[in-house]
């Protein structure tokens, strides 16, 4: 099912029946609503995650739906419709999900979110330990590493030579891996 930001058949996103699974699709740019007709027509149950944007052509204003995580398509399938998928010309790769209940879950908020209707913001996936770079605000340019204090985003920027560290709190949207 094609999640819209307006419907959404939850009954999609489950943990799979014995013999099918989870793949993400990774598709070719421009190609995820075309590996979703595809699915259809193969009876495999599919979520593209949409989001509803606009754009203003001089007096006009359009809007449609585009996909929240651009080249990425999620779909149940079995070994052999993995093998149909993977000659697709629509699929540039498909990744195989080791923790499908993880993948459901993650997906299941991912559509609660979408289905409350507020701002949904595809953010850098910022990891622990990772090194990014400040790309807004008064903190503009300095790189740093991600840490997790007290459950809010801080950028560590160390001084090695004297082993000393400052922590700062940055807003995540500024922060773009390195």
């Amino acid at each position: 099912m094609v999640h819209s930001p307006s419907a959404m058949d939850a009954s999609v996103l489950k943990v799979p029946d014995a013999g099918h699974s989870w793949v993400v699709l990774h598709a070719r740019p421009r190609c995820e609503k075309k590996i979703v007709d595809f699915c259809g027509r193969n009876d495999m149950p599919v979520y593209l995650p949409l989001r509803r944007k606009s754009h203003r052509y001089g007096s006009r204003e359009r809007s449609f739906d585009s996909p929240l995580f651009p080249g990425y398509t999620f779909c149940v399938a079995t070994p052999q419709q993995r093998s149909l998928l993977r000659q697709n010309r629509y699929v540039a790769n498909l990744l195989e999900v080791a923790d499908q209940a993880k993948l459901v879950d993650q997906l299941q908020q991912i559509a609660t979110a979408l289905d409350v209707g507020d701002v949904v913001e595809v953010m850098p996936y910022l990891e622990a330990g990772k090194q990014v770079r400040v790309t807004g605000g008064p903190l503009k340019g300095l790189e740093g590493i991600v840490a997790r204090i007290k459950g809010k985003t801080k950028v560590v920027i160390s001084v090695d030579m004297i082993r000393q560290s400052v922590a700062m709190e940055v807003d995540s949207s500024y922060l773009s891996p390195v």
